[in-house]
């Protein structure tokens, strides 16, 4: 008898498998009348072996928790509801030669992401080191979406390897760069591939991973759930599914809200193949994960668009919220929730007891928002004066500050540009330079050295400057472990920045050197603002571009700690030894 669910789970995860290359041969390649009558058969049976499993699985499981007891029931519900659709659509394929493919396809791929992610969460002997096994989930998402990217009906006239490379570690790796135009070369299937790599990207594919696993299977070993711990910064290892649900939660429904605010500031004219709502939810996508990839040739300087300042404004908020970091949007929550809980009890239930416990917010919220804020009314002022009567000129009052707060924003790893950036005087590239370095927050969706690592940089100095032994905000005392990580950051992101420059000035020297750091500050710092080389770099310099965006997507720090870590396991060493002063001046 147990030999028979084990060989149900085997046909179920090769259905899985199969269901991915169905969808690919569905949509990637041009199908005829059988080929298309065989994948709709295909997803009738999937359904009904998914259904028939999960429904076995509820009979014979013991009696779960509530959570997973739904979570159970909501996918034998998908999983009948892909039948009955699956039926109606082979049905109708069938006699009348028509058929509404997507929402089965789409439930398709829902059920086989559930099933594989549980697979793989429940590998209880995981021998990976936690930060290897983020690097490669980023490695393994790359190759996927190459491969995707290079189908037939992807892209309009083809797609060579290396630009089907480059575009799927750009989204993948939320940067922006692009080698072809985004809504002329790519179909709106392509353009939908690439969404989706931006939204895993963004939140990584090891969340969502973890979060069907959990949602389907429950908590695994505790080796697993140690790891989701470290991997997301929860504060216990009971509370790591909350957090994974709140961290996908806080995304979908902000970059709900933006799509909403997207779709009412532009008309149907403007919005191209895809229609007004795959623009408004296409751009909010790359918006909130700071990818900077438009379906417009021009980005948002496109004629038309350029002087939309509710667009724009809106994909600042979303920039901005994206780059934040969810663990900040997580603080405030239990924030509110506390302060909301204090008072409820004491309207609705002053004669019962009630333990207080005093809100409050992190420092490291306090830190980045802090550190946010500077730099976006420190960018905005100076885009504002050195681009009055430049980049600036053809716009109202009203229109420059929205330019200049807007170009604050997007050079802080986002790369949607609203002027011309190859128009833009010498010394604003300059602060584009720090703006772009710097980059967003730690655990948000853009890249960069991080909010924090510059705050602790500029706070290690001053106490430098008058003789302080440690390192006090609100009151706290920062970790010396803390300093030490942000200066191997900084060390680490100039040598990954410097030499990457010097690859491509070796391969492409004829550029220009200007263009070409910028290309690479951009490159690895995942902003992608381009002066307009990126089409005209050599093969060798794509390579070195797509190792840079790569690089500083996972963090040099991380890759190398993972490797470490992984082949030379540390070991506990008691033993303190004699200090001796270095001399630094």
């Amino acid at each position: 008898m147990k030999s028979r669910p084990f060989l149900q789970d085997r046909i179920l995860f090769t259905g899985s498998i199969v269901a991915f290359m169905a969808l690919i041969f569905d949509f990637g390649f041009r199908n005829n009348f059988w080929h298309q009558f065989i994948t709709d058969s295909f997803y009738l049976a999937y359904g009904f072996l998914f259904f028939t499993r999960i429904r076995r699985i509820i009979i014979d499981s013991p009696e779960p928790q509530r959570g997973r007891k739904a979570s159970r029931y909501i996918i034998l519900f998908l999983a009948g509801l892909l039948i009955a659709l699956a039926l109606l659509n082979l049905l109708e394929f069938a006699f009348w030669k028509k058929g509404f493919v997507r929402p089965t396809a789409g439930l398709v791929f829902l059920l086989a992401v559930l099933d594989i992610s549980a697979r793989v969460y429940a590998i209880e002997r995981q021998t990976l080191h936690p930060a290897l096994a983020f690097v490669l989930s980023f490695f393994l998402l790359i190759c996927m979406g190459t491969m995707t990217l290079l189908l037939p009906l992807a892209t309009r006239s083809g797609i060579s390897f290396i630009d089907a490379l480059f575009t799927s570690t750009s989204a993948v790796c939320v940067t922006g760069l692009a080698v072809l135009d985004t809504g002329k070369d790519f179909t709106l299937f392509g353009q939908f591939i690439i969404m989706l790599l931006i939204q895993f990207g963004a939140l990584g594919m090891l969340t969502f991973t973890n979060l069907f696993g959990l949602f389907f299977r429950g908590y695994g070993s505790y080796r697993n759930r140690l790891m989701l711990k470290d991997m997301i910064n929860a504060q216990d290892i009971g509370n790591t599914f909350n957090t994974l649900v709140k961290i996908v939660f806080f995304t979908f429904v902000l970059e709900g809200i933006g799509a909403a605010c997207i779709y009412y500031s532009i008309n149907a004219e403007q919005a191209g193949q895809g229609g007004r709502l795959f623009f408004a939810v296409f751009h909010a996508v790359s918006a909130f994960g700071n990818a900077g990839f438009s379906t417009l040739s021009n980005s948002l300087y496109e004629e038309g668009f350029r002087y939309n300042y509710s667009l724009h404004l809106a994909v600042a908020a979303l920039i901005i919220l994206g780059g934040a970091g969810y663990s900040v949007f997580i603080d405030f929550y239990s924030y509110l929730k506390t302060i909301l809980r204090h008072y409820y009890h004491r309207i609705f239930k002053r004669g019962e007891s009630f333990t207080y416990r005093k809100a409050g917010i992190s420092v490291n919220t306090r830190i980045v928002l802090y550190t946010t804020l500077f730099l976006l009314v420190g960018g905005t002022l100076a885009f504002y004066i050195l681009e009055y009567d430049n980049t600036l000129a053809g716009h109202s009052g009203w229109g420059k500050i929205v330019t200049a707060f807007f170009g604050s924003a997007t050079t802080r790893t986002a790369g949607f540009n609203t002027v011309d950036t190859a128009a833009l005087a010498l010394p604003t590239l300059m602060i584009f330079f720090l703006l772009m370095w710097i980059g967003a927050s730690p655990g948000s969706t853009g890249g960069g050295i991080k909010t924090t690592t510059f705050a602790l940089s500029l706070m290690n100095i001053y106490r430098q400057i008058i003789g302080r032994d440690r390192i006090i905000f609100g009151w706290k005392q920062i970790p010396a472990q803390a300093l030490q990580r942000a200066t191997a950051v900084i060390l680490l992101s100039l040598i990954g920045i410097g030499a990457s420059v010097f690859s491509v000035v070796y391969f492409d020297g004829q550029l220009g050197l200007l263009p070409i750091a910028f290309e690479c500050f951009s490159a690895y710092s995942t902003v992608g603002l381009s002066l307009g080389i990126t089409a005209s770099l050599s093969s060798a310099s794509k390579l070195t571009l797509i190792l840079a965006m790569f690089v500083g997507r996972v963090s040099f720090l991380t890759i190398l700690t993972g490797i470490a870590r992984q082949f030379a396991p540390r070991s506990h060493n008691p033993l303190r030894y004699p200090e001796e002063d270095i001399l630094i001046n």
